[in-house]
């Protein structure tokens, strides 16, 4: 993948402004920013409530996996001496923890679905 030769970012060949000279292998936030393209020159800039809507779905998807190892510290520390309810909290505890992969996968598909419906469209330009 090019490397942006101002903010030494990779990304994708379609992050990148079209052209020669100075707008050539800089990518739209830097193009924008530097004033080589405008906001609607550059079809693949996100604005701040899509970046807040794709940081949304990414959290969504990976909340999971940080409220695991807080739970287990919880039951740990706090109800794993409690009767029955330690009992009945670590048998859901661990059920949860082996359905959460299962979970995750299963899930995949709508992720990328959401993720695409979030990503503008983009036309190749002729020779890029």
């Amino acid at each position: 993948m090019p490397t942006c030769r101002h903010c030494f970012s990779t990304y994708p060949r379609n992050y990148f402004i079209h052209g020669v000279g100075p707008r050539a292998q800089v990518c739209v936030r830097c193009g924008v920013e530097k004033g080589l393209v405008t906001e609607e020159e550059a079809p693949t800039l996100f604005n701040n409530s899509q970046k807040n809507a794709r940081f949304g779905i990414v959290a969504r998807r990976y909340s999971f996996f940080l409220y695991l190892p807080i739970l287990w510290i919880f039951w740990s520390v706090s109800l794993s001496e409690v009767n029955p309810w330690g009992m009945y909290f670590l048998i859901a505890l661990i059920l949860l923890t082996l359905l959460t992969p299962l979970w995750f996968i299963y899930r995949a598909s709508q992720f990328s679905g959401d993720m695409a419906r979030l990503t503008p469209a983009y036309d190749r330009p002729e020779g890029h």
